[in-house]
């Protein structure tokens, strides 16, 4: 359980859908951050650093995720889609680079995947700020 969030725009195709679309795969407790293989597993993937897509997942069960979401869109409606504001998105990413991401134990993680987590909601508010910039009316969605 937890909250999958979508970005969406005027023009997005089934082929930009689809991207966003990177499925599950758990190990006990433990979860693959960032690290499936698509060419041989495409439907078996529980990758949170799809932002470049325009995707990002926070679960509950206690990766940096969630909170990092909750964080990103504050002060935002979750029972709508919501209209990107993009220096709002920009300054709670900032929050996050210099509050969250950077406390965050390091044993948590396997060596660099930190660093790919952040690197996904930069992503993320990067398609956005583009997509406003080429006048494509992003929205995100949310679902939890």
């Amino acid at each position: 359980m937890g909250a999958d969030i979508y970005l969406r725009w005027k023009g997005m195709t089934e082929k930009d859908k689809q991207k966003q679309i990177t499925g599950y795969v758990f190990f006990g407790s433990n979860y693959s951050l960032c690290t499936c293989n698509k060419s041989t597993s495409p439907d078996s993937c529980y990758d949170v650093c799809s932002g470049k897509f325009g995707y990002l997942r926070g679960a509950y069960n206690g990766h940096i995720g969630y909170d990092a979401i909750c964080i990103l869109f504050q002060d935002v409606s979750w029972d709508k889609e919501w209209k990107v504001k993009i220096k709002l998105l920009k300054s709670n990413l900032e929050i996050l680079e210099k509050g969250l991401f950077k406390t965050r134990k390091k044993d948590f993680y396997s060596e660099g995947k930190k660093d790919l987590e952040i690197q996904s909601y930069r992503d993320f508010v990067k398609l956005a700020e583009k997509l406003i910039k080429d006048k494509k009316n992003p929205k995100v969605h949310f679902s939890y």
